[in-house]
């Protein structure tokens, strides 16, 4: 007999809220380590790092506004309390990704060291994310609402559109950090989708 899938937990307002700051401070971090070496990554974050080597804008402007058009599909198929945690983990990251950058200074970061700690440490943050019925925006509401339909995993989700997005970037960066980055992203959607699994708990 197949086994009931488990409910999501019922978090109250405190729990929410410092878990969501935790884990998006989590990956605010990961992505000044990654920005710092000159590497990118997948999903949203990976394209407005590649906007921002392109054009010289600031990191976290450009991933709050690419990540504007998704609120309405996050919306219409996940409901208004996903929206909003979404926005608010967005808007969090693109704060402090850029405000952290002069007082945690990794200048001269090996790519290698960088592409790994970015790895796990954003993996788990969005591990955090997720498990507070909350995202990062972008790919990964639409990798979170593919999974809850189809039942493949969101990282596995994330990975194939991450695969055109650093074939894309290869215009843009070397090839030794492109080759780097894809380790720091392989990490990641690794650790998503070991343990972001539906027999464990249910995001709704």
């Amino acid at each position: 007999m197949k086994a009931d899938l488990p409910s999501r937990p019922h978090y109250s307002l405190f729990e929410d809220v410092q878990g969501l700051l935790a884990a998006s401070v989590q990956a605010a971090l990961g992505i000044h380590l990654l920005r710092t070496a000159g590497l990118i990554t997948g999903g949203t974050a990976g394209l407005a790092l590649l906007i921002s080597y392109a054009t010289g804008w600031g990191f976290g402007i450009t991933f709050f506004t690419v990540n504007l058009p998704f609120y309405l599909f996050a919306y219409w198929r996940k409901g208004l309390a996903f929206t909003v945690k979404s926005f608010a983990s967005v808007t969090v990251v693109s704060l402090m990704a850029d405000f952290m950058a002069p007082f945690v200074p990794v200048n001269g970061i090996h790519p290698a060291a960088a592409a790994i700690l970015f790895g796990v440490i954003c993996g788990v943050g969005l591990l955090g994310l997720f498990r507070h019925a909350s995202s990062l925006g972008g790919i990964s509401i639409v990798a979170v609402i593919l999974q809850d339909r189809t039942g493949i995993r969101a990282g596995w989700i994330q990975l194939g559109y991450d695969v055109t997005l650093f074939l894309i970037a290869f215009t843009f960066i070397e090839a030794d950090r492109v080759a780097w980055s894809a380790l720091g992203a392989a990490i990641l959607n690794f650790i998503v989708a070991i343990n972001h699994r539906r027999d464990w708990y249910v995001v709704s």
